[in-house]
């Protein structure tokens, strides 16, 4: 699973994951997570902590409480486990960085756990 509201950011990480093999659902709000997530629970999860409707804390915390390894993908990383302690249970990778970074966060997060992103 994929949270990014900027489209072109979100495009390069939907084109990096494609490029693994990782197949993945991609939300622009937090709304629209946590609807998916009534029904459906990830392998994984890339997280920009703020969507265009707000901070993404209640998406942190399902993935925190059914045990899904999630990547916190921000400028902001460090601050965010004083907002939201569920922030603190992911990988915190600042943005922007190499996509090797990135595909080597999303390898270690999957290493249990292969399937969708």
């Amino acid at each position: 699973m994929l949270l990014e509201d900027q489209p072109f950011i979100a495009l390069d990480i939907e084109m990096l994951l494609g490029e693994y093999g990782h197949d993945h659902v991609t939300f622009s709000t937090c709304a629209d997570a946590k609807d998916w997530l009534n029904d459906n629970t990830p392998s994984t999860a890339i997280v920009d902590p703020r969507l265009s409707d707000g901070l993404c804390a209640e998406v942190v915390r399902i993935l925190v409480e059914r045990g899904t390894p999630f990547i916190v993908y921000s400028g902001e990383a460090e601050s965010l486990p004083e907002i939201e302690p569920a922030f603190a249970e992911g990988e915190q990778l600042s943005k922007p960085c190499e996509p090797e970074f990135l595909v080597a966060a999303v390898a270690r997060a999957l290493k249990d756990r292969p399937g969708q992103v």
